[in-house]
C-alpha cells in the first residue's frame, strides 16, 4: 500500500480540537460538555483510491477520546471505507491505496514503520459481515487475550464471560462454550465478534453496521453496551440508521460520494444541521 503523504511526519504535538483544512464548521460541543474531549484519532486530508478509482476525497476531522462518533451517509459513500483506513485494511490489497495523515495520539498510523499488528490490538474492528473464528466459542474470544496477556484461568475464564455478557450473548451460550462458532446463527456470530474485539480492551473500536443483522432486544443491549465503553474506549460506528446515530453518537460525520459534507455533535447535526445535503439526507429526501 502507497501512502502519499501531503505533510511531513509528525511527532507527538498539541493538536487543536478546532483543526478544519476543508473549511468545515468547527464542531460543537456535546449537549452538557463547554468544549470538545480531547483529540483520538486526527484525519488530516485523507483519501482513497481502488485502482484509478477514487472512494474518498480529502477528508479531514477529529475523532474524540471516549466518545462516540457516528459516520452515516447512503450505501456506497465511503462510510466502511474510511472505517477500514483507521485500522489499516488496505495493506491487504496491491490495488488499494491511501493518501493523507490519521494520527493516533498525534503518531501517524499510516507511517510505513507502523507495526500494524501492533496498532490493531490498539484500535479493534467489527466488521458488518461476521468473521468468527473455525474454534471454540469460547476460544473465539479468548484467543487475543492469549495472545496479548497472561492470565490465569479464573482471569481469562472471566473476561471471556464479561465480553460475552456485554455482548449480549452469555445467556445463550454459556452452556455451550465448547461448541464451534460456525454452529451459531448469523446474529450471535456477529455479537461473537463484537465480544472478541471487547475482550482485549482496544483504545478505540471500530464497529460497521454492529446491529444490522439483531433483534431489536439485542440491538438495545449493544446500544447500552457502545454507551458503557466510553468510559475505556473511543467508538467510531457506521450505520444506516439515523435514530440509532441520534440516540447513541456524540459526534455525527454525514458522508456523500465520497466526500464529507458536514461534522458536528449529533444534538446540532439531527437538529439544526448546516448543509442543504445534511437536512435533505436526515430528512428522507436524499437516499
Amino acid at each position: 500500500m502507497r501512502h502519499d503523504l501531503k505533510s511531513g511526519p509528525l511527532g507527538k504535538t498539541g493538536l487543536s480540537n478546532a483543526f478544519d483544512p476543508n473549511g468545515l464548521a468547527a464542531p460543537t460541543a456535546r449537549l452538557g460538555e463547554s468544549a470538545p474531549a480531547p483529540v483520538k484519532l486526527d484525519v488530516r486530508h485523507v483519501g482513497f483510491r481502488f485502482g484509478d478509482k477514487p472512494a474518498l476525497h480529502d477528508i479531514s476531522f477529529s475523532i474524540y477520546a471516549n466518545r462516540v462518533t457516528a459516520l452515516i451517509g447512503p450505501s456506497g459513500c465511503g462510510k466502511s471505507t474510511l472505517l477500514r483506513v483507521f485500522n489499516r485494511m488496505a495493506d491487504l490489497y496491491e490495488d488499494q491505496h491511501v493518501e493523507g495523515q490519521v494520527l493516533l495520539d498525534g503518531e501517524d498510523i499510516l507511517a510505513p514503520e507502523v507495526d500494524v499488528l501492533t496498532l490493531r490490538r490498539r484500535i479493534g474492528m467489527v466488521t458488518q459481515k461476521p468473521s468468527p473464528f473455525p474454534m471454540s466459542i469460547y476460544d473465539n474470544v479468548a484467543i487475543g487475550l492469549r495472545l496479548n496477556e497472561e492470565l490465569t484461568k479464573v482471569q481469562l475464564d472471566q473476561r471471556v464471560e464479561d465480553a460475552l455478557r456485554r455482548a449480549a450473548l452469555w445467556e445463550e451460550v454459556s452452556g455451550l462454550l465448547d461448541h464451534s462458532a460456525l454452529s451459531l446463527s448469523g446474529g450471535q456470530q456477529q455479537r461473537l465478534c463484537l465480544a472478541r474485539t471487547m475482550a482485549v480492551h482496544p483504545e478505540v473500536i471500530l464497529l460497521d453496521e454492529p446491529c444490522s443483522a439483531l433483534d431489536p432486544i439485542s440491538t438495545a443491549r449493544i446500544e447500552e453496551t457502545i454507551e458503557e465503553l466510553k468510559s475505556v474506549s473511543t467508538l467510531v460506528i457506521v450505520t444506516h440508521n439515523l435514530q440509532q446515530a441520534a440516540r447513541i453518537a456524540d459526534y455525527t460525520a454525514f458522508l456523500y460520494l465520497g466526500e464529507l459534507i458536514e461534522f458536528g455533535s449529533s444534538a446540532q447535526m439531527f437538529s439544526a444541521p448546516r448543509e442543504a445535503r445534511t437536512l435533505a439526507y436526515i430528512s428522507g429526501r436524499m437516499g
